[in-house]
């Protein structure tokens, strides 16, 4: 039973951090760039030009967009789109061209892997939780859901190499070549994608756990009123055996 819960636990922490991740820089609410996966910190006002049209000393980076604000205040982001490029914001593009390999930016195309992955995720979360009730406690379930976690955590290895990769250059080359120039640094979704490796890889193991040892569960009243009715004839034949035991015991001594 602990496995089975643990195995639950863990699904709904891997299936929230990688919806978190999905949704960030996809508006410009507070929420949204929370989950961002680089910041750019301007030392002064950018360059406006391109699809920065007012005064902004901030930009965030998120899987299908980005957004720019002024003192931590985001005001506006792109319309997401799987592999962006960073042309409406020519002096950042300009950086991101000539110092961020060609084999770096590529990556990005990977980000699209989120989508499958939060929704195969979703699914090993609801048999989790389906498999926590005694009824439906199997093992083909717990054997399903755990391949389908492991299914998750190879995209995942596939996607926290792509997010250190892409976003560890920019991070290194922004900070290096921006002007003006500016502070980079990881967002919280860069270390969700890094503590998704040991919890999809635990959430496996775990139900690997589950399926050899699910544990004993509360029995139906079926089944006790089975188990009753098999103990009393136990019982009765036992004392059956002993009566006619000790009567042939007493037919003995008379003789």
């Amino acid at each position: 039973m602990f496995s089975a819960i643990a195995s639950f636990l863990i699904n709904l922490a891997v299936w929230a951090l990688l919806f978190l991740v999905s949704i960030g820089d996809l508006a410009s609410s507070q929420f949204f760039t929370t989950f961002h996966l680089l910041k750019v910190s301007l030392s002064q006002d950018g360059p406006q030009g391109g699809w920065l049209n007012t005064p902004y000393n901030v930009l965030t980076f998120g899987l299908w967009s980005f957004c720019e604000g002024r003192d931590d205040d985001i005001k506006a982001c792109i319309d997401p789109k799987i592999g962006y490029t960073l042309d409406e914001i020519p002096f950042v593009n300009e950086a991101d061209q000539h110092y961020v390999p060609n084999a770096a930016r590529s990556f990005g195309k990977i980000s699209v892997l989120f989508i499958p992955a939060t929704c195969v995720a979703f699914l090993a979360l609801v048999l989790s939780f389906v498999a926590l009730f005694p009824r439906f406690r199997k093992r083909w379930l717990h054997a399903f859901t755990g391949f389908l976690l492991f299914l998750v955590t190879i995209v995942v290895l596939l996607l926290m190499i792509m997010v250190f990769t892409l976003q560890g250059y920019r991070k290194v080359q922004f900070g290096k070549h921006l002007n003006p120039p500016a502070m980079v640094t990881f967002g919280p979704a860069v270390w969700m994608v890094l503590a998704l490796v040991p919890l999809t890889i635990l959430g496996s193991v775990l139900s690997g756990f589950a399926v050899c040892c699910p544990g004993r569960y509360k029995k139906s009243k079926k089944e006790e009123e089975h188990h009753h009715h098999t103990k009393e004839v136990v019982e009765e034949s036992h004392d059956s055996h002993e009566y006619h035991s000790s009567s042939g015991a007493v037919q003995k001594e008379e003789v």
